[in-house]
């Protein structure tokens, strides 16, 4: 756990923690305030306390086997960011699906990059095993995350057409790779 400033905001990154599943209305109201604000991620159903647990208690045991990791950023004991790397099973077990999501306001001040470069560093040792990729996919018109990942070095390697909705119509998602 360490404890950094971004901008003017005092923010605490850690390991997702076995103890987190007593506390699922943290990470509820997180999800939820991203659903609230239509952000582009493909959540757009509220999720209820028990959904949080569910979610939780999957991590925690992919986290236990290996298979995964996850990081969780809080200020003000709220979370306001949160990211992790699954691994793929069996012949895709090379490849690591990444993901980030990060509250409107602690967006644009770095944590995102530091999310970033902090995961995929910890991947390398606590994944088993290692990913050679780092996979993403991301909506065609988030803008701001496609100029994060191209300067974290992803490079573009699918786009899929009418691939997800968004704001009633069809939109590209774009698949990005980063190979470690």
């Amino acid at each position: 756990m360490e404890t950094k400033i971004f901008g003017d905001k005092k923010i605490t990154i850690r390991k997702l923690l076995p103890n987190d599943i007593n506390h699922p209305e943290k990470f509820q109201k997180f999800i939820n305030s991203l659903i609230a604000e239509d952000a582009m991620i493909l959540k757009i159903t509220k999720k209820n306390r028990k959904d949080e647990i569910e979610w939780l208690k999957k991590k925690l045991s992919g986290i236990r086997k290996k298979q995964n990791i996850c990081l969780v950023a809080e200020s003000e004991n709220k979370i306001i960011a949160q990211s992790s790397i699954n691994l793929g099973r069996e012949r895709n077990n090379h490849i690591g699906g990444f993901g980030i999501s990060v509250a409107q306001s602690y967006r644009g001040i770095g944590l995102g990059k530091y999310l970033m470069k902090t995961i995929i560093r910890m991947a390398k040792t606590d994944l088993k095993p290692s990913p050679q990729i780092i996979e993403l996919s991301v909506y065609e018109g988030n803008k701001p995350a496609i100029a994060l990942y191209k300067k974290m070095n992803f490079k573009v390697v699918a786009k899929i057409p009418n691939s997800a909705q968004y704001k009633g119509k069809l939109i590209t998602r774009i698949i990005m790779h980063l190979k470690v």
